[in-house]
């Protein structure tokens, strides 16, 4: 095969190119570095398991003479174990918080059921005093409703008790009475004058129900609330429920009246409310 121009040129110039890597080559990586005979670190293995000195000995060449003697043991290396302060400290650190935590639950709950139990003895002793108030309240009531009923019923016929007198007299024994009556039997509600009386009852006066002065025509009914001492007195009046007439000169008039009336008188201190009703007609 004939080569050309361009050919010779083009194998000229690739053996060029390799030669001038390979030169490269040379110089920089494949460039062998042989070391120096002293260089390096001299390193001391010795040549026995254990000796004493401060300075190296100098080499003869000779090899030294093996020993026989059994060469001590090598010491272990000593472990050091952690501390038990370390541990024991934190555990008795935790315990501590832990109990302190514990002893203060139990103090709140042992307040709590302190102030629980409190309040239920205060309740308890609030029912109590109520219970005892009510009791006497009750008791006294009841006392003064069976004085109240002892006095009236000793006020009208035979007494309850042997030796009891009865009257408005200074002087004498035995029962009063009434100057219209026994008052074991009877109506317990008289009627007299222009009208009717009720104290509970006890009985008017030898004079009777005291009559209003009846000026003004007009009918209807008067009805006066009155107030009695144990001697039969009207020590108060007034107006009450059930009146239709307004008149004030009627009005007057009735209490006036009502004020006039004496009832029988009776033992005992306390006195009794009644009625006294006043009916005006037209003839």
């Amino acid at each position: 095969m004939k080569l050309n121009k361009d050919d010779i040129y083009g194998i000229a110039g690739s053996v060029a190119f390799h030669l001038f890597i390979l030169l490269i080559l040379g110089f920089t990586v494949l460039k062998t570095v042989v070391p120096d005979e002293d260089g390096g670190i001299l390193v001391n293995f010795g040549n026995v398991n254990a000796a004493a000195g401060t300075f190296e000995p100098k080499y003869t060449g000779q090899e030294l003479p093996q020993e026989t003697t059994t060469p001590p043991p090598v010491p272990k290396p000593k472990v050091e174990t952690p501390k038990e302060e370390l541990v024991t400290q934190d555990m008795e650190e935790s315990v501590a918080i832990e109990e302190a935590k514990k002893k203060k639950e139990k103090e709140e709950l042992r307040k709590k059921e302190e102030e629980k139990r409190r309040k239920e003895e205060a309740e308890k002793e609030r029912i109590r005093k109520e219970e005892a108030e009510k009791k006497r309240l009750a008791e006294e009531r009841r006392k003064k409703e069976q004085a109240i009923s002892n006095k009236v019923a000793g006020a009208f016929g035979m007494g309850s008790q042997a030796g009891n007198s009865q009257g408005d007299a200074e002087s004498g024994t035995g029962n009063q009475g009434s100057p219209f009556g026994n008052s074991d039997h009877g109506a317990n509600e008289g009627v007299g004058g222009y009208g009717s009386f009720n104290l509970n009852g006890r009985s008017i006066g030898a004079g009777g129900l005291p009559r209003p002065a009846y000026t003004i025509q007009e009918e209807g009914r008067i009805v006066i609330n009155i107030t009695v001492d144990p001697k039969g007195n009207v020590i108060f009046a007034e107006i009450g429920k059930g009146t239709n007439i307004d008149n004030n000169s009627m009005r007057k008039s009735a209490l006036d009246a009502a004020k006039r009336a004496k009832f029988n008188s009776i033992s005992g201190a306390n006195n009794q409310s009644g009625t006294i009703t006043y009916l005006y007609k037209l003839k």
